[in-house]
């Protein structure tokens, strides 16, 4: 049996004093960051090493999951494991940003300018509020700094 499997042994007595073992398969990898990462980072191929797990991070980003060109959301130091919500799909609004609202409807199209209150990725819906009025709205990211109000809100 190599080191890098786990080593778990199971024994049953069956009825007729037989022993029965049994052996876990090994843990698979999981990625582990090269160096320190910083929230806002962009993962590169170079930044991330496939290995098994050091056992220092729950939950563990199995290495069969592509990460890069995700978004570093918490700081990932060097040699660690990367946590499965340490990284997500990239910002495309960031909190507090002023953002373009747009909404359409039945040919009509408005657009005007108001103050992220969540930052988001493409496709969340987030908070906005409209600097004028200070009135909240719920909006979906559609693109960079970019949000699109449904109609009936």
């Amino acid at each position: 049996m190599s080191n890098t499997m786990t080593r778990i042994f199971l024994a049953c007595i069956v009825a007729t004093g037989l022993i029965m073992t049994a052996r876990a398969a090994a843990a698979q990898n999981v990625w582990h960051a090269v160096h320190s990462l910083a929230p806002g980072d962009i993962v590169h191929s170079e930044d991330v090493v496939s290995q098994p797990p050091s056992g220092r991070v729950r939950h563990a980003m199995s290495s069969d999951t592509p990460i890069v060109g995700l978004e570093v959301r918490r700081r990932i130091y060097a040699g660690y494991d990367i946590p499965e919500n340490d990284l997500g799909p990239v910002l495309a609004v960031k909190a507090s940003t002023i953002v373009t609202v747009r909404y359409k409807a039945d040919g009509l199209s408005l657009q005007m300018q108001g103050r992220a209150l969540e930052a988001g990725s493409v496709g969340d819906e987030i908070r906005v509020e409209n600097p004028a009025s200070l009135r909240t709205i719920r909006a979906t990211v559609v693109g960079e700094g970019a949000v699109e109000v449904k109609s009936g809100q």
